[in-house]
């Protein structure tokens, strides 16, 4: 596979995650029968979608489900398996990249690895799975 191609871009990630939001939010309506509407909502659904994206990025899939329906996978820069503390630290970092009015998601368009912020922040990649 020729070096560029191998690098997901803006658009099939941003698939990825618009998949990744249904069940993301079906756990979030689960949740409201558990805990009443409340002030705190926003920090649950926070939750909800770190420990989402933190599990299954350090998991033996690389990706969640919306990454794998799309054929792409989280690693390593040294292309090996996402570590916990990478997932933790990369997808924490994504509030940075939306505090700076998307910015570091844009920053995928000018590089030649595809990388956002938060991937340079989390030492990660963003590859097409070859599997």
């Amino acid at each position: 596979m020729e070096e560029i191609n191998k690098y997901a871009g803006f658009w099939k990630r941003l698939m990825a995650h618009n998949i990744d939001l249904l069940p993301i939010l079906f756990l979030f309506y689960l949740m409201s029968f558990i805990i009443p509407r409340s002030d705190y909502d926003l920090m649950i659904l926070g939750s909800i979608y770190l420990i989402y994206h933190i599990a299954f990025e350090a998991s033996s899939w690389h990706a969640t489900p919306g990454k794998k329906w799309t054929k792409i996978k989280v690693s390593s820069d040294s292309d090996r398996k996402v570590t916990t503390y990478q997932a933790i630290v990369r997808n924490l970092t994504k509030i940075l990249s939306l505090l700076l009015f998307f910015a570091g998601f844009i920053l995928i368009a000018f590089n030649t690895k595809r990388k956002a912020l938060h991937d340079y922040i989390g030492g990660t990649l963003v590859l097409f799975d070859e599997d």
